[in-house]
């Protein structure tokens, strides 16, 4: 692979799988990234003995492409298994559910009998429906979906209205930010296609991939980028450092790695490719309140789906302890909350000492057993923590990446086309740095009076 440079925007996950992508390949990279460390949304703070993750936090055996990044790095001997355990919460209770031994959930008093044979119901008329999803890449599933149907609907004409409250909207909320009200039908889908996958996570915390990427590629950190250029030689890329100095870098190719508002105001033509989908986008916003406690609670569970019917605000939670063994001294727990994104805006408002009440509030009134016991607290906010997948987005966003120009010296990553996971991520900037690598290729190909292959 001949010596091409390429600039990539954005030190997040997708910009760090781009750019490894590219390295590996042959080629020269720089990464810009604005903020003073490398993994965007993947963060990870250490408090006395807890390891948070304040970002994003679950993953499964599903991950692919983020797991052939692990072992690339030499980073398999970190992955741990969490507990496969799902706390449903209805009322002031948890009620477990181990997916493995199905018939458990039977005898679970989250769900009446009625709502319990509405489940098995709507669980064979969805089996051939989930047939060719991937939960990462809705985008190819965008055919099968029906913009003006909303995830509560679709999933109360399969399931019910029970089992719709108090297990499928939970799930959505899982995965998407809000509640199934505020998602597309194609929300059932993906949070059930991969329902059962095994759930694994990182020892030392989840910022130990984007570490690990940005310690074998050169990254300016404190660079805002103002503008990036295209043209058919090259693209040009301008910043500003973090004494508001004002730079030019020159490249072969760029790679965007950042949210498609970031995109638009850098690079001019993104804005006019798809002018339907800027307009319609809605952002996640959330808050996650993580609470370190020296008592153990009696849940069995890693993750909680809590039914926006009784717990609007509450989007989700998580007891970290039950994630991965370093997570909190032995015999601790750590738990975290988010805020539903519809609740952001009155949340934002509070200070850290009064989210840190609310949470605590409904962590002791699940947990007696932790009153008296707590000792630290991380409030980290999330102003724009992704994008709200509402009816129509899979169709919208569909028609961006058709939209996008073949030959363009530019090239799109981040997760706009996926699920708003880490997968995501890391798929679309793999798949941005083998469009670069194809594109050389068909010109050397070209050039030799070879065959082309196909990009």
């Amino acid at each position: 692979m001949p010596s091409k440079r390429v600039i990539v925007v954005g030190a997040g996950l997708s910009g760090l799988a781009a750019a490894f992508t590219l390295q590996q390949a042959g080629f020269k990279v720089l990464v810009l990234e604005r903020l003073n460390r490398p993994g965007g949304r993947v963060q990870t703070v250490r408090k006395q003995a807890y390891v948070i993750d304040t970002g994003p936090d679950a993953m499964t055996l599903g991950y692919r492409e983020y797991l052939s990044l692990i072992d690339a790095l030499d980073l398999r001997d970190r992955i741990v298994l969490s507990s496969p355990v799902m706390g449903v919460m209805r009322g002031d209770s948890i009620h477990d559910i181990d997916p493995r031994r199905p018939f458990t959930a039977a005898f679970t008093q989250a769900l009446s009998w009625r709502g319990k044979l509405g489940l098995v119901a709507g669980a064979m008329k969805l089996r051939p429906r989930l047939q060719g999803i991937d939960s990462f890449e809705l985008v190819e599933s965008a055919d099968r979906e029906d913009p003006t149907s909303n995830a509560w609907d679709y999933s109360q004409s399969l399931f019910g209205a029970e089992s719709t409250a108090y297990l499928i909207d939970p799930a959505i909320r899982l995965t998407t930010g809000s509640g199934a009200r505020e998602s597309s039908m194609l929300g059932v889908l993906g949070a059930l296609a991969n329902w059962t996958a095994p759930m694994i996570n990182l020892k030392g915390g989840l910022d130990v991939l984007p570490r690990a990427i940005a310690e074998r590629v050169p990254i300016i950190y404190g660079a805002e980028v103002t503008r990036v250029v295209d043209t058919a030689t090259g693209a040009t890329i301008e910043y500003r450092d973090a004494q508001n100095l004002t730079h030019t870098e020159e490249g072969d190719y760029c790679v965007i790695g950042a949210m498609y508002d970031v995109g638009c105001r850098i690079w001019e033509p993104l804005a006019n490719l798809a002018p339907d989908f800027g307009p319609r986008l809605k952002s996640v916003k959330l808050i996650s309140v993580s609470l370190g406690y020296n008592a153990l609670c009696r849940s069995k569970a890693y993750a909680i789906a809590i039914p926006s019917r009784e717990y609007p605000d509450l989007l989700l939670g998580f007891l970290q302890h039950n994630k991965a063994p370093d997570r909190a001294p032995p015999g601790c727990s750590l738990i975290t909350f988010y805020t539903d994104t519809l609740a952001f805006d009155v949340y934002a408002e509070k200070t850290d000492a009064e989210i840190e009440a609310w949470a605590a509030g409904h962590a002791e009134t699940l947990f007696p057993e932790l009153k008296g016991h707590r000792e630290i607290c991380e409030v980290t906010r999330w102003p724009k923590a992704g994008y709200l997948a509402t009816p129509g987005f899979w169709q919208r966003s569909r028609g961006l990446l058709r939209a996008l120009p073949d030959q363009t010296r530019v090239q799109l990553a981040g997760d706009l086309f996926g699920a708003g996971s880490m997968e995501s991520a890391v798929r679309w900037g793999k798949r941005a740095a083998d469009r670069i690598i194809a594109n050389v290729a068909q010109q050397d190909a070209i050039i030799l009076g070879g065959d082309a292959p196909d990009l």
